[in-house]
């Protein structure tokens, strides 16, 4: 609603491209075309990012590092937290994936997966990392998103911390593997498998992480028609106005 109270405002956004990614650049070296304007990450409410960021063992990481080609390669950036920061009190570590932005769904060669855009009413796996602690605990009953974020936010633990949140990077993530619940076993059928006799799901697709998780990745949004003059057309077909699933308004 926001962004389509400034459609027709100019500078030819209401007229994106799908293939802007590889579309020439001007002269100017800018490019011609865009995918739309820039939207806050709140615009993908009730959509929000769930991540495996972990391998599944602890013995798995030493192998994947130990081959020269992984080693080799800066597309794969893994870590144990023992190996780099040694102050920190983790769990018995697993190998944990930092790359965010450029992220399979599922990642091609690797255990985890970011799936950036999950509806806020399922229920996923539910992590809560402590600032103070740089490790966290884990919830083994899956939540909506605004339950986990509610459950992490007023977990006190037995010695009194109570600065829990959801994790915003995959190294605040990364610290709480292999803490329990199985959530770093992560399924890409997660969708259609099998509901568990409680009622759970059996499988999740990670624990749930903040918004601020797929940051610098965005989203872009085109919300504009390309003409003031393509709306009425629009809703005066009676096929168009009677489904529910297009929702179009002129303020």
């Amino acid at each position: 609603l926001e962004a389509g109270r400034m459609c027709n405002n100019g500078c030819g956004y209401d007229t994106a491209s799908r293939t802007w990614e590889t579309d020439p650049a001007a002269a100017n070296g800018l490019p011609t075309t865009v995918a739309g304007v820039w939207v806050d990450p709140e615009f993908m409410v009730p959509q929000g990012p769930v991540a495996d960021v972990c391998w599944e063992s602890a013995g798995d990481c030493p192998a994947w590092k130990a081959n020269s080609t992984n080693a080799a390669n800066p597309d794969f950036p893994f870590y144990r937290d023992p190996e780099v920061f040694g102050q920190i009190a983790a769990y018995t570590p697993t190998c944990y994936d930092i790359r965010i932005a450029t992220a399979a769904l599922v990642t091609v060669g690797t255990k985890t997966s970011v799936t950036p855009v999950v509806d806020y009413s399922t229920l996923q796996g539910v992590r809560c990392y402590s600032p103070s602690l740089t490790t966290g605990i884990s919830n083994c009953t899956e939540l909506t998103f605004e339950d986990a974020q509610a459950f992490c936010l007023n977990h006190v633990d037995s010695d009194g911390v109570s600065d829990y949140r959801l994790p915003d990077t995959s190294l605040e993530a990364g610290r709480m593997c292999n803490s329990g619940c199985n959530y770093d076993a992560a399924s890409p059928t997660w969708e259609t498998d099998a509901i568990a006799a409680n009622g759970q799901p059996s499988t999740v697709a990670g624990i749930w992480v903040s918004l601020k998780f797929m940051e610098p990745a965005a989203p872009v949004a085109d919300v504009c028609l390309e003409s003031a003059g393509d709306c009425p057309a629009w809703k005066a077909n009676s096929t168009n106005a009677a489904n529910p699933d297009f929702p179009f308004y002129r303020d």
